[in-house]
This record gives C-alpha cells, structure tokens and sequence, in this order.
C-alpha cells in the first residue's frame, strides 16, 4: 500500500464567510404629486425614516443552503476553514440508543469502518495506535463526493490524507481532509469534518455530523448534485446507529481513548 501522506494535513488553507445581504429601501413620490394639485395647500411634513432594515437573508436555494441554516451553534471550527461560503456545507444529526461510549467507539475504530459503513474504503491509520486520537493520520477513500470522474477532473486518485485536528474523549472529533489528486486548479478536495457527541441520559446520545469543503470535485458536486454530501451523510449517521445499538444490546462499551 501506498505509505504516502500528504503533508498539507497540517497547514490550512484560509477561506472566509459570505455576509447576509441587505434590503434596499423604497421611497414614494406620491406627496410631491399631492403639493403641485393645489398652491394653497399646506405642505405635508416630509417623512423621516429611523432606524435600519433587518438584514435577511436569501431563501435556501439547495440542500446546501438549507443545511447552512441549521448548523449547529455547539461546534468547534478550524477559523480558516469556516470563514468563507464554501462550495459544500452539511448538517445531519441523529439520535442513537446507546452509551455514549458505545458510538464513540465506532467513530474511533477507523480502519473498521468499512465493515459497517458503505461508502468509506481502505481506510488505514498510520503509526502505532489502530484508533483516532489528537494529531493521528489516516488514509482512506469516500464516495461522498465525485473525486474519481476521469473524464471531468483528467485525474485518477480518490485517496484521502486525513490528520484529527479536535479530539475531546466522548465528546469531540474532527478531522481536516485533502484529495490526493492534483489538477491545474488545485486539488479536488479540501474539507474538514465534525463530530459532536452529546449524552441524553446512560444509554441514548445525540450524535451532529457537519463538514465543510471546498475544491474542484466539490465545485462540481455543488453545481450536479448538490445534496450529495448531505444523503451520504445520512446513510452515515443510520449505519453509525445501527452498529452502536448492535454492539449496546451485546453490552460491549470498552472505551478506546
């Protein structure tokens, strides 16, 4: 296997936020016209507006914007990272019925999660540990989005370089990801992912799965396939619930960090 890793885990890119937008004002004419129809008439007190418009913003135009306003106000992010309008932005959530330690443990255990989740391959963690922790990398391929189109990317690589950025035992974890690939552009992928773990009670827990990511395959995915990240996000989160509840109702919840 491939014993490469890119270096540029390390070292993020800046992007920025886009602002809301704001409303123009309307003004009418209609007492000017009011004015000349009689001279001796008492001129009306012209209207003085105060204070500002709310800004409001645009109406959700995709599963991206959408996912955009319910983003969660509990998550940590790498500044550079989230300060600017991304191509792709998802927010999932789910509710699981196990130990918190128990999902944990499935999030932890990377090179095991082909074996529960479909769309992650050859996911391999370098170094001695065989589970996530602060500054680990790992190496792995994803179908959450198109980064394997030769005939649109003139490229052939969807291998993955991963480094754990954020790791609170049984609370937090979130890696930053760079595409192998190179193109002209750039490369195809950039994005950073997140986890939030929040117990409800000894044996249920709420689990917040966001990622932000920018890059030519994401550019792409954004204009044919915009809600891409989010479905496979889903599917995720609903294998993650399954394989915790198996291994809760089995009552295997050795912590691993």
């Amino acid at each position: 296997m491939d014993r490469w890793v890119n270096s540029r885990c390390g070292y993020p890119r800046k992007l920025m936020v886009s602002d809301c937008y704001i409303l123009p004002l309307a003004v009418f004419g209609l007492l000017g016209v009011a004015a000349v129809a009689s001279p001796a008439q008492t001129a009306l007190p012209a209207i003085t507006v105060t204070g500002k418009t709310t800004p409001t913003p645009p109406p959700p135009r995709d599963a991206v914007d959408k996912d955009w306003v319910q983003r969660s106000p509990d998550m940590h992010w790498l500044t550079p990272m989230f300060n600017k309008a991304a191509e792709i932005f998802s927010h999932n959530q789910i509710e699981i019925n196990a130990p918190v330690a128990t999902v944990w443990n499935q999030l932890v255990q990377a090179e095991q999660w082909p074996s529960w989740c479909p769309y992650s391959h050859q996911v391999k963690i370098w170094g001695t540990t065989k589970v996530l922790q602060q500054h680990t990398r790992f190496t792995w391929e994803a179908d959450d989005l198109p980064l394997d189109n030769t005939a649109i990317f003139g490229v052939l690589n969807d291998r993955q370089d991963s480094l754990v950025v954020e790791y609170v035992p049984l609370r937090r974890i979130g890696w930053r990801t760079f595409g192998r690939a190179q193109t002209v552009h750039g490369s195809l992928c950039d994005c950073y992912q997140n986890w939030l773990l929040k117990p409800v009670g000894d044996k249920k827990c709420l689990v917040t799965f966001e990622e932000v990511a920018t890059g030519m395959g994401v550019r792409y995915a954004r204009g044919v396939y915009p809600e891409i990240v989010h479905v496979f996000h889903d599917t995720w989160l609903e294998r993650l619930k399954w394989i915790s509840e198996v291994q809760a109702r089995k009552g295997k919840a050795t912590s691993h960090y």
